[in-house]
């Protein structure tokens, strides 16, 4: 909203609002501390798919994406049909 200070604590208020809207979620390339994982984990716990698509392993953006894979909160994603292919309803296929 226009004129509305920013505070960390709606920051994790809108990651829950965005994960229980979305049908899935996808981190690409994300650090360890970044908000996407935040949404990630939080998609999680309401059993929505999460995907990641991390680069290389000794890339500190790719940090977050190798923890959520590692931990088994997301999978790894490796072609869009992959992800359509989970989220797509079966009569829609």
């Amino acid at each position: 909203m226009p004129n509305i200070e920013s505070k960390p604590y709606r920051f994790l208020i809108r990651n829950r609002l965005i994960a229980a809207l979305s049908r899935s979620t996808v981190v690409v390339e994300a650090k360890f501390t970044s908000g996407s994982i935040r949404t990630a984990r939080e998609a999680a716990e309401i059993f929505r798919p999460v995907f990641a698509i991390p680069g290389p392993v000794t890339s500190a953006l790719s940090e977050g994406c190798h923890r959520l894979i590692a931990e088994r909160v997301a999978d790894i994603a490796t072609s869009l049909d992959e992800i359509l292919e989970v989220i797509s309803p079966l009569q829609m296929r």
